[in-house]
């Protein structure tokens, strides 16, 4: 039996449609204080996004263009942000809930 290692990098018609993150900004991630609703939704629209690769993966696959690899992995990183998204929501209606307890 020969067991061969998986590529990395995806081949065929379906690696055109994948794009690789962009690398972090350092200098934009310098100063936590700088957050506010434009990163919010920036955060949102990059969700969507991946949501969206992932759901391009799948149909690729499907279709018999991708690879099973790109599918899972796709659909990993969107499960990722989606358990982050809930979390973080949670959170916020936890914090929420507590400031309308608080008595005044």
């Amino acid at each position: 039996m020969t067991i061969t290692p998986l590529d990395p990098t995806p081949a065929g018609p379906a690696a055109a449609a994948l794009v690789p993150d962009a690398p972090l900004d350092a200098a934009a991630n310098a100063d936590a204080s700088t957050f506010g609703f434009g990163s919010l939704v920036d955060a949102l629209r990059a969700g969507t996004q991946q949501l969206e690769r992932a759901q391009g993966a799948e149909r690729s696959f499907v279709d018999g263009t991708g690879g099973l690899q790109e599918m899972v992995f796709e659909r990993a990183k969107a499960d990722v942000i989606v358990s982050i998204a809930t979390a973080a929501s949670s959170r916020v209606t936890q914090s929420l809930n507590s400031l309308t307890q608080m008595q005044l």
